[in-house]
């Protein structure tokens, strides 16, 4: 990484940070707070609007990111390409928005007050204009307005939110603050652009390539948030979504650092794609690779062992079912981190959609099929398992469609060493956990002690084993 990429992704680590920090402060309380139940109507009404969300934005996050990269030396042919993207935008969302309101008299009756307040966060999509100044590589500005958006999240929880029956101010509170950070960046927007006449071809032009992109986030969200939605139709009560939802919330919590990457590297190597130095993305490529495998594993690993003592004094002893859901779901991590990679850096940059659909269809038929099966037998483990197949299958998939760039040997070399790592932490981490010791002291023995084992063992391989390293420093000399 240059001076910028380095720059670029501190900025992002931070977003990703504030993301992270919400709901280490916030969770613990509110699932304290609402209970199981009512905390697994938020995530499931919450899931039903990301739906609404992802057909309000089509595949605008990748494509318009793309797009601006592809152009953001020239201001004029930058504001061209984004007012009729935008214009797009505001189009699709405000016809899912409508579609949203006839559910909301409709099919959504029961609670309706939640599924009105979630409006907010539906009409967040009509102002997000986030993939623009990801395009051109502003990563400071949505950096600063999380920070925000999140600390006033924080206080407002605090002060509002009192008991079970206040989930309707959750809500609020979280819709409202979705729906402000996107209002906060457009005023930002206004010195890279300049006025320019947009006719409606300009606009049409873009409905195709776009769609390209959105027919593999509607597939990838079927494995995202089917789960979810699945799981809140198929099994009886919504506190199942719960435990389902929190395992993947403390999964997520530091997945932001291994994506940061990947949304700091997208619009670089799109540049260096639109001038050709596809050697030099390639490298690129196989740089994120060993660094995301090195994470990946860490965090997999890690997060599995701590997960016992973690669940219960983070969530509270009424989701211990979490525990085991939590650990089998860590494993997913893995061809997750690979897949990201592959898809943010060399498919879309490279233009590569029709590898990115059939992977994601495949993966995500897969999903539908393995869910619709197991989650009546299984619950939640169903739910697991059918996510952990599709994102293997996806990722085996695209590790053959890129096998002349890198082959699967080049990965196995860089990522065997790092789970023969990643296995003897987790073994160190989970025996540690059966100590009597408080809690918090505890976890933070196993947090250090398995993190300071995980670098010692890998800097090690990568120092005195790796045949890699030893060219790299042959050949700087």
């Amino acid at each position: 990484m240059n001076i910028e990429d380095k720059k670029n992704y501190i900025y992002n680590i931070i977003y990703r940070l504030s993301i992270m920090i919400l709901p280490l402060v916030v969770t613990p309380y509110i699932a304290r707070i609402l209970d199981a139940t009512n905390v697994g109507l938020y995530a499931f009404s919450s899931t039903i609007v990301c739906y609404f969300i992802l057909f309000s934005k089509l595949g605008l996050d990748n494509y318009g990111n793309r797009s601006i990269a592809f152009c953001r030396e020239d201001k004029k042919k930058r504001s061209e390409v984004f007012f009729s993207i935008y214009i797009m935008q505001i189009i699709t969302s405000l016809l899912s928005i409508t579609i949203y309101l006839i559910l909301c008299f409709t099919v959504f009756k029961k609670d309706s007050v939640i599924y009105f307040i979630q409006l907010m966060y539906l009409m967040s999509a009509l102002f997000d204009i986030s993939w623009f100044f990801y395009g051109i590589e502003r990563f400071s500005i949505t950096t600063i307005r999380s920070i925000i958006s999140r600390v006033l999240i924080i206080i407002f929880v605090f002060i509002f939110v009192k008991s079970r029956e206040d989930l309707w101010i959750y809500t609020l509170i979280m819709a409202g603050n979705f729906l402000l950070e996107q209002l906060i960046l457009l005023p930002f927007s206004i010195k890279y652009l300049t006025k320019v006449k947009i006719g409606i071809k300009d606009i049409t032009r873009h409905i195709i390539p776009n769609l390209k992109l959105f027919i593999p986030l509607l597939a990838l969200s079927i494995y995202v948030w089917m789960d979810k939605l699945m799981l809140g139709i198929m099994v009886s009560g919504t506190a199942v979504v719960a435990y389902y939802t929190y395992a993947e919330n403390i999964i997520n919590l530091p997945k932001g650092i291994l994506s940061a990457l990947d949304t700091v590297m997208m619009p670089k190597i799109s540049y260096l794609v639109s001038k050709d130095m596809h050697n030099e993305a390639i490298d690129k490529i196989s740089n994120s690779l060993r660094i995301n495998s090195f994470i990946a594993c860490a965090l997999c690993f890690g997060i599995a062992g701590i997960s016992p003592i973690f669940v219960p004094w983070f969530l509270g002893n009424q989701y211990t079912k979490t525990i085991s859901i939590t650990i089998a779901l860590s494993a997913v991590m893995i061809p997750m981190s690979i897949t990201n990679v592959i898809q943010t850096q060399y498919l879309i940059p490279f233009s590569k959609e029709k590898v990115y659909i059939k992977a994601v269809i495949i993966g995500a038929s897969i999903n539908l099929i393995l869910n619709i099966i197991l989650i009546p037998k299984l619950g939640a483990f169903g739910a697991v398992i059918g996510t952990f197949a599709a994102e293997l299958l996806v990722c085996s998939y695209e590790l053959y469609s890129i096998r002349r760039i890198y082959r699967l040997r080049q990965l196995a070399e860089v990522l065997i060493p790092f789970m023969i790592c990643g296995l003897i932490e987790f073994i160190l981490v989970y025996k540690l956990g059966r100590l009597p010791m408080k809690t918090l002291y505890l976890l933070i023995l196993q947090i250090s002690v398995g993190g300071f084992v995980y670098i010692a063992m890998a800097s090690a391989y990568l120092l005195y084993i790796s045949k890699g390293y030893k060219d790299l420093i042959i050949k700087k000399k």
